[in-house]
This record gives C-alpha cells, structure tokens and sequence, in this order.
C-alpha cells in the first residue's frame, strides 16, 4: 500500500466487529484542479476515495465523520435489511474507482434506511457519485446522479436550511451549474441570474465571478 495512505482502527456501531479502513495523509492531499461544479482533482491519491466506511462483517456504510452516529433503531433496521443479506467483503486497503464507487452506493443505501439522514446529506453523496463516475470516464452514470443532485439541493434551497460548509449564494450557483451540466440551459441562466444579484453577492465575489462565466458558456450554447 502507498504510504500516503495510512489504517485506522474501527468498531463497528452495529455489529460491534473491530476491523480497519483507509486514510489518506492530509499532508499528501495537494490539489491539482477543481471543476465548475466543485470536483476537486488531486495530484496523488484522491482522499474522497476513503471517505466511506464499510464494515466488513454486516456492511454498514457512513462516511467517516459520522460512521458512530447512528440509532438504536437504525441498528435494527440495517441488521435486518443490509446486514442479514450482506457477503462479507473488505473495503479496507487502496480503493479502486470502482471500490470507490461500491462504496459510497453502500453509504447511499445505508442512508436511506436510516432516520434522520438529512436531504444535504443526500445531495452531498449523489455529488460524489457523480464525480466518480466522471472520473471513472461514465459520462450516462454521471449525468444522473448529478440529476439527483439536483433535485435534492432544490429540497435544501426550498427548506432554507443550508449544508454544512455551504452559504446561500454558492447553493443558488451550484444549482444553476447543475442545472447546465444537465442540458437545462434556462434554468441555469435563471439561477446564475439569482447568485449575481443576490443581497451577500458581494461577500462571494469568486461565485459570483464562475457564476457570470458559466452564464456565458450557456449563452454561447456551452
């Protein structure tokens, strides 16, 4: 295994079966370049490839900042339905694109069993899904989970409850860049339209300049 990459011992909250998973060394995590849509590139390993947490025992999926937070209930409801059907299988040495991939559709799956999951949360995974598969070269797989991206970061915008780590602005900018990357163009101009002229514009001067810019590519057909 690569030494930018390091183990970490875990207990599983549901099983209780210890077993270790995959960081990677934040001193190794130099950025290479990052999309319109936020997709950041890394010039070694990609510390996004390990954020999902599986265990091995009954296939419990979290990403990492969470994967102890879950409830008496929710315990139950996995065991039943993931942990009863699961094959044990080892997520944790260097990940793949593919294992990547496998394992934030675990943490998808898990977190639509679980109460309390909220709508950002969602949005956040199908995010990563969709950078994965754009990564991976799956143009069709990407196209639709930013789709569903979509559709739950206009749930948050609609709630007026922001993600963690996200202001209004660059969420009304994000939705219009999905909005174009999926073949929405007047959409998109209308959203653009609204992170420009919104009342904190003005504290977000670099969303406000990609938004003007992927407004442009809209308009010249991009």
């Amino acid at each position: 295994m690569s030494d930018a990459l390091f183990q970490v011992k875990l207990k599983c909250p549901v099983c209780g079966e210890s077993f270790s998973t995959t960081r990677v060394r934040s001193s190794r995590c130099a950025v290479d370049r990052r999309d319109s849509d936020f997709c950041v590139y890394y010039k070694e390993h990609n510390p996004i490839f390990y954020e999902p947490v599986v265990c091995v025992r009954c296939g419990y999926a979290a990403m990492y900042s969470s994967f102890d937070e879950i409830s008496k209930e929710d315990i139950r409801d996995l065991l039943v339905n993931i942990g009863a059907k699961w094959s044990p299988r080892d997520f944790g040495g260097e990940r793949s694109i593919q294992e990547a991939l496998d394992s934030y559709k675990l943490v998808l799956l898990c977190s639509q069993l679980r109460k309390g999951v909220t709508v950002g949360e969602f949005a956040a995974l199908c995010m990563r899904l969709a950078w994965l598969n754009r990564i991976k070269g799956n143009r069709e797989e990407e196209k639709r989970f930013l789709g569903y991206a979509l559709e739950h970061y206009m749930s948050v915008y609609d709630t007026g409850i922001m993600p963690e780590n996200m202001d209004e602005v660059t969420l009304i900018y994000l939705i219009g860049e999905l909005n174009r990357r999926v073949g929405n163009g007047r959409e998109a101009v209308e959203w653009f339209s609204r992170a420009v002229s919104h009342q904190m514009s003005k504290k977000k001067p670099l969303i406000v300049k990609m938004a003007r810019e992927q407004w442009s590519l809209v308009r010249n057909g991009s």
